[in-house]
């Protein structure tokens, strides 16, 4: 699940406080992100930002917000390779090690992920097989 489809589960004021907080472009929240604090609470119906800084405080919040930073991260991830890659290509030596490393950790983190989602699915079996009709 990317950030926009879980923001799209949310209350319509806090996915607008939750993407002009970290400035998460739509086509459509243009307008939202351009906005003061004053004119954005007056636009979400609300007196002040206290029940937005209380939300922050819960599990929802939290969740959102590790996966925005781990998009972002892809995001950084995704131009350090690009970096490293050129630089490897043109003949930088310490380049060429940083990016067989990268390919190297990589490739660990994939087998992690397929170990993680195989067992997923055989406890997902498990718990099928369990159930009495």
């Amino acid at each position: 699940m990317n950030i926009h489809q879980a923001l799209s589960k949310l209350d319509w004021r806090k996915r607008a406080y939750f993407m002009r907080k970290f400035q998460i472009r739509s086509p459509k929240n243009e307008h939202i992100l351009n906005m003061t604090d004053e004119e954005f609470l007056k636009w979400a119906d609300r007196q002040s930002f206290i029940v937005f800084h209380n939300w922050e405080q819960t599990d929802e919040y939290f969740e959102l917000y590790m996966l925005y930073m781990k998009s972002k991260m892809q995001r950084d991830l995704e131009t350090v390779y690009d970096v490293v890659s050129d630089k490897a290509k043109q003949g930088d030596e310490k380049a060429v090690r940083l990016f067989l490393q990268l390919h190297k950790d990589m490739t660990q983190l994939q087998k992690a992920m397929n170990r993680t989602q195989t067992k997923q699915e055989e406890v997902q079996e498990e718990e099928e097989d369990d159930l009495v009709l």
